[in-house]
Formats: structure tokens, sequence, C-alpha cells
């Protein structure tokens, strides 16, 4: 449900970009001691996907990568106990020509090339 909450507000923001479409970009992963990574991935690639037309992303907008996850990708949450981001979404701006102009918009939060680049953290 937290993720699923964070993916939302993330897409909230993004639908504040003016004059774009969103692209978003999702990495779903099966971690390497997990059975049928294939499998899992597809499967969360498409939950994600399906999560993400209802917040109003085009379909053709959305591009699932495919990713096998090594024990970079386990993190520990505040608890102590093991986690491991089985998927991750990039949302970018599909601009007309260049989106340069979206980086001193004041419209555009945070106004930086970079969106939230501590979020996986």
């Amino acid at each position: 449900m937290e993720n699923r909450r964070a993916i939302a507000e993330a897409v909230e923001e993004a639908n504040k970009w003016p004059d774009v479409q969103i692209q978003a970009i999702v990495m779903a992963g099966a971690y390497i001691g997990e059975h049928d990574l294939d499998v899992l991935q597809e499967r969360r690639g498409e939950n994600v996907q399906a999560y993400l037309r209802k917040l109003g992303i085009r379909s053709e907008n959305i591009y699932i990568v495919p990713k096998t996850l090594t024990d970079g990708f386990v993190v520990k949450r505040a608890d102590g106990e093991l986690a491991v981001r089985q998927v991750e979404v990039e949302l970018h701006p599909i601009c007309k020509d260049s989106c340069a102009w979206m980086c001193d918009d004041p419209r555009v939060t945070p106004r930086t090339k970079v969106i939230n680049p501590s979020a996986h953290d």
C-alpha cells in the first residue's frame, strides 16, 4: 500500500508538468533467489502498468524493463528487516521538442534535472 501511495504521489506531481505527456519506465524485478524469475518479473510489471494506467498514464508511454535482482537491491528497513526493491518507477516528461525549458519553469517542482534523487536511499 505504501508503494502504491508513493507511485500515486509521484504521478500527481508529474501531472503538474505543463504541456507534456508522462512516460513511465518500470523496472520489474525478481530476486535471484526466487523461483520463476521471468514469470515474477512479467507479473510485477503488468501489475504496475495496470496501476499506472488507472492513474492516467497512457499504455503506449509505459515501458517495462525486466531485471534480475542481486544483493545490491536488498535494503535494510527502519525496523531492521531486509527488503528487496522489486519494482522501481521512473517518470519522465515527453516534450514536443526539448524539455530543457522545464528546468527553470516555476510550475515544475522540484526545479532540478533529477526528480527525487534521494528517493532510493
